[in-house]
């Protein structure tokens, strides 16, 4: 009788510890992820880097320009002899020298090379635009796989308290048919067992739930502790053109589009490779100025020069064996990424028509437990009507009770288990975002 007493005891704090707790819905939880997640904001920083490289500053069009300065200091004992024949020497003669320039460089024409590196630069942005919506899109179904998750664990824990409540009320009536001769001990025995053993289911669920709480808070980047409760409430969207829904995924579904733009870039990388073949010019421009103090051994003994210097150049390589390798390895780069874009392509349309035939069977699965958990509840009550009548057992009435509990869990299951199958639908066909 005291363990019994000391069960209530504490499934009553346990419930009434969580009646102070937020009420976390769908869309909150949703919102969160998106401004906190972690992997969210890395795949952010990775557009705005690939936004920073596809910048003018990075484009190669612009010319590079120099400046640079020096001056040098020479102290030397010099003997010198001249042409004449006469000769002097000096002990520490100085040499002062004073330079700066000012140099540009342009170049002219590169074979189309700096065009198609900023094209791929420009369509790494894209690239990188993609990833981050796939990021998105995994960490919504992340949300929503996890937020039923707590929501079903919270109904079971719901659940057993009714159980738990049902249990308490028999172990009390066999007690109370006891007391006036109408049960045996054996009956108070199996009651007060089933009580016990659902009192600790019920403490296993609720650990659990705390254990599913933190995880979607680790989703949501936010402190692991945070104490909430999920809102339950679900709304349908009904999806009734399959056709057209298909049709929608050759388009806009996420996988697909990278396997595109993942071939478009590695047509960039073959014109990249060919531009290397093509001759280089180059042109360049500076002002220079020169200063020079000299000692009396010089034959000048200061000049000064300035002016502007203008330089046309042409390179081309003839033969290199590594451009030869990069365009070979580029074609090859490009027939693999076609036949990866075909093999999503097969692998989407396959995942598509499973998530179709799921979610069909999600939907009649729910709509029979439903059916089922009216019949259970009525079954149940008519059950425990009897059993307070003696017209049933303690063992039909345990059964009548389990069965009750198991409809519900399903009933709550199927639900979510068609939520999820609509979202993973609306993913796969690229219109989760819509």
């Amino acid at each position: 009788m005291r363990r019994f007493n000391w069960i209530l005891i504490f499934t009553c704090f346990i419930v009434r510890s969580g009646a102070t707790q937020e009420l976390l819905s769908l869309e909150d939880a949703l919102a969160i992820a998106v401004k906190n997640n972690y992997d969210l904001k890395i795949a952010g920083n990775n557009t705005v880097i690939a936004e920073k490289q596809a910048g003018t500053l990075n484009s190669g069009y612009l010319p590079t320009l120099r400046a640079s300065g020096g001056i040098n200091y020479a102290e030397e004992n010099q003997s010198v002899t001249f042409a004449d024949g006469n000769s002097t020497s000096i002990d520490g003669a100085v040499t002062e020298s004073y330079n700066a320039s000012v140099t540009a460089e342009y170049v002219l024409f590169d074979g189309m090379e700096r065009k198609f590196n900023q094209d791929k630069r420009e369509e790494n942005v894209k690239l990188s635009t993609l990833q981050e919506r796939q990021q998105i899109e995994n960490t919504i179904i992340s949300v929503y796989q996890s937020f039923f998750n707590v929501a079903f664990q919270k109904q079971v824990v719901e659940n057993l308290e009714l159980t738990i409540e049902n249990s308490r009320i028999r172990f009390l009536r066999a007690q109370k048919n006891i007391k006036y001769g109408q049960g045996t001990s054996l009956d108070v025995s199996n009651a007060q067992v089933d009580l016990n053993n659902d009192s600790i289911a019920y403490f296993e669920a609720v650990r659990d739930l705390n254990n599913l709480k933190r995880n979607l808070n680790l989703i949501l980047g936010r402190a692991i502790e945070t104490s909430f409760k999920t809102d339950t409430a679900i709304r349908f969207s009904p999806i009734e053109n399959m056709t057209e829904l298909i049709n929608e995924a050759q388009q806009n579904n996420i996988q697909m589009e990278l396997a595109r733009q993942n071939l478009y870039l590695s047509d960039l990388d073959i014109n990249i490779s060919k531009a290397k073949f093509l001759p280089k010019i180059s042109g360049s421009g500076a002002y220079r100025w020169n200063e020079s103090q000299n000692p009396p051994t010089s034959f000048a003994l200061a000049t000064e020069t300035s002016g502007i210097n203008l330089g046309l150049s042409l390179s081309w390589a003839l033969f290199d064996g590594r451009n030869v390798t990069q365009t070979q390895t580029s074609r090859i780069t490009q027939e693999n990424r076609r036949l990866e874009r075909e093999k999503i392509k097969r692998e989407v349309n396959t995942e598509l028509l499973n998530a179709v035939e799921t979610y069909r069977i999600a939907a009649k699965t729910f709509e029979a437990e439903a059916k089922n958990i009216e019949t259970n509840e009525l079954n149940f009550r008519r059950t425990e009507k009897q059993y307070s009548l003696g017209q049933v057992t303690s063992i039909e009435f345990r059964q009548a009770q389990i069965n009750l509990f198991n409809a519900r869990n399903n009933y709550t299951r199927a639900k979510y288990d068609l939520k999820v199958a609509e979202v993973n639908l609306r993913q796969l066909a690229g219109l989760l975002l819509d």
